[in-house]
């Protein structure tokens, strides 16, 4: 301080500690001078120093001691300590700035939906639906928005629009125009990475050709394939399952193709053409629907349609024996050449024709121009299995509680869980139905509901617009089975029953039949089968003398009675009254 200099003489201004009685802080200031020449200072500069402390005291008292404090205790001021510092001071007014600023609002943590199939898309409504303001996040490493399966091997193959394999819409069986695609992109927030997490925004976010790496539970992150990583509120595993391939096929083809998304049909729907021979491995429900609408496509393209697999006949996994040398029967009708009872010993290609021979157990071989696969899928477990969540591996499933729980906080729908049906026991389903269902569910549970899943899925299997089945519960060949059967009508149809269906199970998640059932009679394939032995009837299947499940073949709208007789937990002896419900004889001629 300059008047220090100017006298020559050191002054020392010093504080003491605080001292705080209830209402008032003291303070202490004192000087001192050297011990050399005191009396003599005393005697000379007493005045002067006097003076000169009137007249610099109050600038110095000023310029040490720190603004008032703002804070209260009790109703009382209480004054800062005589040491604060001038960061102290500036944080003040940072807090002092920071309440007069707008908050700028706090976009919350998402719910993540990994995989972006129908368990996702519906679980993803049923979020919005309780939590309009959620933040929605799909995962997906297709580039397609979410979008149904079953018309890849049903409607889309009978459609007479040449660009279906482009546009993916299709007419149902009752002539009512669809599209394959639930939602157009555009009704998405499609975001690039995870940064995009943070926008703020009413719509459901979409994270197309990325998948998840890695996820932990304890974090609760999920990482991408890109490294990036996002912290989620709740966790759902909606992965679905991959196509199983051959054991024998060990090279990869271009003339090869298992057969599961948008990608796989258009790749058939273009080689479907010009009098191609196509093969398709695989007796079950989705080698069976391929075989029938490829046949269909052969009237005008001239294709050649071999259908091989090791079993008896078509559906001789489902199906009891008799009804499954029907429907194989009725396949070869169609124009299918059926080889039953073939298992494929190997696959191979010429690379110069691109001709692929298919060797068989049993020496023989066929040649063709491409062959499909459709032999099942395999769950995608990897990721929950490393993330250390319980896996069935019996069923290959995530394994989850009543409420579709996994983990807490961590969720799990779809083809890829194994969860406890109160009446069956632990099941693993790989239907549409299901995973709508599962999914709608998974997501209300995720906002907060906490209800126990105990819908009884189904699910059906069209050969055509002619011949149908929906079926509930346990379906399995190797079950007891009995059966009642009756003449079919016009109306006995998949046609018939797309457009009669208010809230038919085979549609899309909130939607409603709008077709004509009297177009779709009218629409119905020429080869009737009203005079057939199985024309329609009904198949239950008995465990323990307990009925486990039903096959409704070509009976529509009737799926909640079946549901019904499923849960109620009905024994064979009751099957006679029970047949009453489905009026299978109320329209015979």
């Amino acid at each position: 301080m300059n008047f220090l200099k100017a006298t020559g003489h050191p002054i020392r201004f010093a504080s003491r500690r605080r001292l705080v009685n209830t209402h008032k802080t003291a303070r202490f200031y004192s000087t001192s001078v050297s011990s050399h020449g005191a009396a003599k200072a005393e005697n000379s500069n007493v005045p002067w120093a006097i003076g000169s402390f009137l007249v610099f005291g109050p600038i110095l008292f000023k310029l040490t001691s720190p603004p008032p404090s703002k804070k209260k205790t009790e109703g009382h001021t209480i004054a800062p300590h005589p040491n604060a510092t001038v960061a102290a001071v500036e944080k003040e007014q940072v807090e002092e700035d920071k309440a007069t600023t707008v908050p700028v609002k706090k976009v919350q943590k998402p719910y993540v939906l990994v995989g972006a199939g129908t368990a996702s898309f519906a679980a993803a409504q049923a979020i919005k639906e309780k939590e309009p303001e959620a933040n929605v996040i799909i995962i997906g490493d297709e580039d397609y928005a979410p979008y149904m399966r079953p018309p890849l091997s049903k409607e889309l193959w009978f459609s007479e629009d040449p660009e279906a394999g482009a546009n993916l819409v299709f007419k149902d069986w009752s002539g009512t125009e669809r599209n394959t695609i639930y939602k157009d992109v555009s009704e998405y927030e499609l975001i690039e990475d995870a940064s995009g997490s943070d926008i703020e925004t009413n719509k459901v976010k979409l994270l197309l050709n990325k998948s998840v790496s890695k996820l932990n539970v304890e974090d609760h992150t999920v990482t991408l394939d890109d490294g990036s990583v996002i912290y989620y509120n709740k966790v759902l595993l909606a992965t679905g399952g991959q196509p199983k391939k051959l054991p024998t096929q060990t090279e990869e083809s271009a003339h090869v193709t298992t057969f599961r998304n948008i990608r796989d049909f258009q790749k058939l729907d273009k080689v479907a053409k010009d009098g191609a021979h196509i093969a398709v491995v695989g007796g079950g429900f989705l080698g069976s629907e391929l075989a029938v609408a490829l046949a269909h496509r052969s009237g005008k393209e001239n294709l050649k349609v071999t259908q091989i697999f090791p079993e008896d006949g078509n559906m001789a996994n489902v199906f009891p024996g008799y009804l499954t040398k029907w429907t194989t029967s009725r396949v070869r009708k169609l124009g299918v050449n059926v080889m039953e009872n073939s298992a494929v010993k190997s696959v191979s290609t010429d690379k110069e024709s691109g001709k692929v021979t298919i060797e068989l157990e049993d020496g023989a071989s066929v040649a063709v121009d491409h062959v499909i696969v459709a032999i099942g899928i395999e769950p995608r477990v990897d990721l929950a299995r490393e993330a250390g969540l319980e896996i069935d591996e019996k069923r290959s499933g995530v394994v989850v509680n009543s409420e579709l729980e996994a983990r807490s906080d961590v969720y799990a729908a779809g083809d890829m869980i194994s969860f406890h049906d109160v009446q069956l026991g632990r099941r693993r389903i790989e239907h549409h139905d299901h995973a709508v269902l599962s999914g709608r569910h998974a997501g209300e549970n995720m906002v907060g509901n906490n209800r126990v899943y105990n819908h009884q899925s189904m699910f059906w299997s069209d050969l055509g617009p002619e011949i149908g089945y929906e079926a509930v519960g346990l379906i399995d060949s190797q079950l007891s089975t009995v059966s009642v059967w009756a003449k079919a009508t016009a109306q006995d149809t998949p046609a018939a029953a797309a457009a009669s269906e208010a809230h038919s199970p085979r549609a899309a998640p909130a939607e409603t039949a709008t077709g004509s059932v009297t177009e779709a009679v009218k629409a119905a394939n020429k080869t009737s089968i009203q005079n057939d032995k199985f024309g329609k009837g009904l198949v239950f299947y008995v465990r323990d003398k307990k009925v486990v499940g039903l096959v409704l073949f070509n009976v529509f709208g009737k799926v909640q009675e079946a549901r019904n007789i499923i849960n109620g937990g009905y024994t064979s002896d009751k099957i006679d009254g029970l047949v009453k419900q489905f009026d299978i004889y109320s329209k015979d001629d």
